[in-house]
């Protein structure tokens, strides 16, 4: 199980407007970071294998999962870290707001509070 790690984070809005909230990521240990590439790896090579009774697209299907396989088991494997969410209160609006991210969203980020849709910056805490 991956472990959490929290940092400050600063939401802004476009009238100037500040608070400050805490952005989630977790943190993958070598043996987490080798299953999650080892799923993906079998996942892909299990797409190959059922692909070979598709008559004339196994010829493109089959070599073309079995090397994504080894590239997304690679990128999988080499990322040690992932982005979760950002929570704090709305700027705008000042609902308290959890905001998802992408696993490889960096700050600063403009995003927008899912309570009221107003433009907010994420960034780092000075």
């Amino acid at each position: 199980m991956p472990s959490t790690e929290t940092t400050p984070l600063r939401l802004e809005d476009n009238d100037g407007h500040a608070t400050v909230g805490m952005l989630v990521t977790r943190v993958y240990d070598p043996a987490e970071r080798a299953r999650r590439a080892g799923l993906r790896l079998a996942g892909f090579w299990g797409a190959a294998v059922v692909s070979v009774f598709i008559p004339l697209a196994h010829f493109v299907l089959v070599p073309g999962f079995a090397i994504a396989g080894v590239v997304v088991a690679w990128m999988v494997w080499r990322q040690e870290r992932a982005v979760d969410h950002a929570k704090g209160r709305c700027p705008a609006c000042g609902e308290e707001v959890i905001i998802p991210l992408e696993a490889n969203d960096t700050l600063p980020k403009w995003t927008y509070c899912p309570a009221c849709k107003a433009s907010v910056k994420l960034s780092a805490v000075d």
